[in-house]
């Protein structure tokens, strides 16, 4: 029988989706660190021993693609199972070698299903390890998950050094799920196990991905205590305090696993010092002190020294890219110097392995040196062409809409707007094709869509709009007036496809913030619904953009039109917060130039064309910062804008149901809650959370019952059992939910409380969903929830919540209200929806109006936080 002995290797460069170029080691099973695969003599009695052997001397020397050709034209003629299990295997690392995936994940299932007719557990166990690790870096981690969870593996009673690999690669399946306190508990399990093996290579990955995981944590943390800070939440320093101990724990580890990994393991080495590198260069958007600046220089030349020694590899070319952008991310000028060979090496080593994956990076990565620090445009063009060609060799859409994304600002920066707004277009194309497996692969990509995807976005945006004439330039009369009629048709074509990619950005948006497929389920429940045209409905998008804010008007029969302001993000975002922080303050007046200031940005330009048009209800698409405030609340000098339309928001268009709501038997599930809660640590925070009582929710909930009938569920009564087990046994077309709610930086944080406990957003989406008829919830009405005022992500939240939670429209509230004047509002909304004839965006509307003519309840602190979400009618 051939014996052939594996290199299982597991130190992978780690590229999540595409999207970020970050080190984690990820697990494998190494035998033996110094080669990638040793060879006994194979028995002279096997007919192939020469061209196996052959296989096996092009491995060692990194010809992988020989190595294969190699095995593949040898095994149908290798007839001893053992043997060819050996070679599958050896195929299925030489296709991992050359970023081949899939082919190596079956290449290890053919090796399984011999060991498993030969009952050879140990074998087993080892190639199951393999498979999750794979599975793991295709970004399929819920998958690999499973895999190194299964019975079968248990059964397999696997060694000490193979349990070790297995609590790596699912504490970096946890990680990348954004479930640090279960990454951290594996890395902790790996670690243990692997200084029980005694194995250097495995200790060293365990630290260094144990370093990884407080880090990322300590990354959220910060995110959560800015938040907390801003909203002046008592939980800001203990989440700081725990931010610190993260990064502290990180630092330790990381030097820990320095010092290891100098034992013997030169890849874990060089893994580990570009891992702490990042760590010390990110500081939160703060400058490197003095000592981590010539910490951060000392890594850099070790790991530069380190490199040239390693076999070629695609490991060793992705450390080689990660080392370049290091540099590049240096304020000193000679980086660029230092960068540009590593970048070179890196793609001859990707080529020589026949690498295309590796090679498409390498090539990008200097199209972006030669974009950003040499200034050589011509020559950075050339090698992003490069990059984007072999990505589309390869179909690996997750790096190709980083090239094309390049090439457009390229292009533009070249002044060839026609091809740049082109190469936009192909980058949005190739997003759209992987924007479910992005949010799936990693949590964390929720928090670098701003900075990875969005921006390709909204570069579209402003390249669509520059050409597009002003509302003032189309009114000016034409020479010709066939000229006038070409323009204008022209400009709305050209707005037309404006909205489409904005529509597209809200939808990536809402997946993003949901981090799961929604997106499609929503999708799919709008088709049917009636248009915009035939319910007299206006469409008013705005368009948050780095110079300047566009309202877009999609009037129902008339071509769209647009109003551009010139103000700037930095000034808009301190106008808005400004005016939310002084909206919520019922004592005094001091939002009121605020609300006249920002009507005069998104309204003034536009109310003669609304007064001309005359729609029954507005539908506001509101962006980035402006989903923060109630457009109710804006004023034009003389009165509230609600005072003049019915006013109805929603996260995008093409998600929003918009059907009549039946009335002939509208009753209710009511459920409240009136006790203080305290939630414990953990759940949705990393800290102890506590509610107040809710002193009017009682009132709230009798008079629901008293316009509306069905059921109510109060206090005790309302626990999620109880809960689901009503929405189970009737159809109630309205949910009304008076009690404490959060929606915060995302999905995770996002929750409603019930008595026993709280319900998560995706809970209440499967509670919604198990209706006998399986039919959305005509309306969900939520009071006493809270947004976090200080993050737009919370505001998006809010936003789409009617999306997730599978209802057709939904009542929320932009801030937490614990008042009286709630009730009367909530009374005067169900009694106007009572009446067949009024829209739901109208009944919210009367309510309101009723508010304002009570001298009592005028202020709109009291009113306008209420917004109806989805569905108008």
């Amino acid at each position: 029988m051939l014996k052939l002995s594996r290199r299982w290797q597991s130190w992978i460069g780690w590229f999540v989706a595409g999207l970020s170029c970050c080190w984690l080691l990820q697990w494998g099973m190494p035998e033996n660190r110094g080669s990638r695969a040793i060879a006994q003599t194979p028995p002279p009695s096997l007919s192939s021993t020469v061209a196996v052997q052959q296989g096996i001397e092009a491995y060692e020397q990194g010809n992988f693609k020989g190595a294969i050709g190699l095995w593949q034209e040898t095994l149908p003629k290798i007839g001893d199972a053992s043997d060819r299990a050996l070679i599958h295997g050896n195929l299925a690392l030489a296709y991992r070698h050359i970023g081949k995936l899939s082919e190596a994940i079956a290449q290890w299932e053919a090796a399984l299903e011999i060991y498993r007719d030969r009952d050879e557990q140990g074998e087993i166990a080892k190639l199951l390890t393999e498979q999750a690790q794979a599975y793991s870096d295709l970004g399929q981690h819920q998958r690999a998950l499973t895999l190194l969870n299964s019975n079968e593996l248990a059964q397999s009673q696997p060694d000490t050094a193979t349990q070790a690999a297995i609590q790596g690669i699912i504490g970096n399946a946890y990680s990348a799920l954004g479930r640090y306190e279960k990454a951290i508990a594996a890395h902790q399990q790996s670690r243990q196990l692997a200084t029980e093996a005694n194995h250097t290579p495995y200790r060293a990955t365990a630290l260094n991905n144990l370093a990884n995981a407080y880090w990322k944590q300590a990354e959220r943390l910060h995110y959560q205590g800015e938040l907390a800070d801003a909203e002046g939440d008592p939980q800001a320093p203990f989440l700081e305090q725990s931010e610190a101990e993260n990064l502290s724990k990180a630092r330790q580890l990381f030097e820990e696993s320095l010092e290891v990994a100098r034992q013997g393991a030169p890849l874990e080495e060089v893994s580990a010092l570009l891992n702490f590198n990042r760590l010390l260069e990110s500081n939160f958007h703060q400058a490197p002190s003095p000592e981590n600046r010539a910490l951060i220089q000392q890594n850099w030349e070790r790991a530069r020294a380190i490199l040239p020694g390693l076999l070629d590899s695609r490991e060793k070319a992705y450390a080689a890219i990660n080392l370049a952008e290091g540099f590049l991310r240096s304020p000193d000028l000679i980086a660029v110097g230092e960068a540009l060979p590593l970048l070179e090496r890196a793609l001859t080593v990707a080529r020589n392995l026949g690498d295309k994956k590796a090679e498409s990076f390498a090539l990008g990565s200097l199209g972006e040196l030669y974009e950003k620090h040499l200034k050589d445009l011509t020559q950075a063009m050339a090698y992003t062409r490069a990059a984007q060609s072999v990505a589309q060799e390869v179909n690996a859409a997750d790096s190709l809409y980083r090239w094309q994304w390049q090439a457009g600002r390229i292009l533009k920066a070249l002044e060839r707007k026609e091809e740049a707004i082109a190469a936009y277009k192909g980058a949005i194309v190739s997003l759209q094709s992987i924007r479910s497996d992005i949010i799936v692969a990693n949590k964390d990509i929720q928090f670098d869509f701003r900075d990875r995807v969005e921006p390709v976005y909204r570069e579209l945006l402003a390249l669509l709009l520059e050409s597009v004439p002003t509302q003032t330039a189309l009114k000016q009369p034409a020479a010709n007036p066939s000229d006038s009629l070409s323009q204008a048709q022209n400009a709305s074509s050209s707005l037309q496809e404006v909205v489409d990619i904005l529509e597209s950005l809200k939808l990536a948006e809402i997946q993003n913030f949901f981090g799961d497929d929604c997106v499609q389920l929503a999708l799919a429940e709008a088709q049917g619904s009636k248009s915009l045209e035939a319910t007299n409905t206006a469409a008013v998008y705005n368009i948050v953009l780095e110079d300047r804010v566009y309202t877009i008007l999609q009037a129902p029969g008339q071509p769209a039109k647009y109003y551009s302001v010139p103000v700037n993000q930095s000034e808009l975002d301190e106008e808005i917060t400004q005016f939310r922080f002084f909206l919520e303050d019922r004592t005094s007046r001091r939002y009121l130039p605020y609300a006249q200031k920002v009507y005069d940005w998104l309204i003034r330009p536009m109310e003669e064309d609304l007064a001309a048009a005359n729609p029954t209800t507005l539908l506001w698409i509101n962006d980035g910062v402006l989903r923060k405030i109630p457009i109710a609340a804006l004023h034009d000098g003389q009165e509230f804008f609600i005072q003049k339309y019915p006013i109805a928001v929603a996260p995008s268009v093409s998600l929003t149901i918009s059907k009549p709501l039946e009335r002939s038997n509208l009753n209710a599930l009511s459920v409240g809650l009136t006790e203080a809660k305290t939630l414990e640590a953990k759940q949705f925070s990393p800290f102890q959370q506590s509610f107040a009582a809710l002193q009017n929710v009682r009132t709230e909930i009798n008079a629901v019952g008293e316009i509306l009938g069905g059921t109510e569920l109060l206090d005790r009564e309302f626990s999620r059992e109880n809960f689901e087990t009503q929405v189970q046994q009737q159809d109630f077309p309205v949910i009304h939910m008076a009690t404490h709610g959060k929606f915060g930086v995302d999905a995770d944080s996002t929750f409603l409380l019930a008595y026993d406990g709280p319900i998560a957003i995706e809970e209440l989406d499967n509670i919604l969903r198990s209706r006998p008829s399986h039919r959305p919830v005509g309306l969900l009405s939520l009071s006493a929830c809270q947004t976090a005022a200080g993050d737009n992500r919370s505001a998006l939240g809010i936003a789409g919540v009617a999306v997730r939670a599978g209802v057709e429209s939904a009542l929320a509230t932009l801030w937490f209200i614990n008042d009286e004047a709630t009730v009367p509002l909530v009374k005067e909304f169900y009694q106007q929806l009572l009446d067949p004839k009024i829209t739901k965006a109208e009944a919210l509307r009367q309510a309101q109006m009723k508010m304002i003519e009570d001298l009592s309840y005028s202020h709109p602190a009291v009113w306008s936080p209420f917004i109806l979400i989805g569905n108008w009618l």
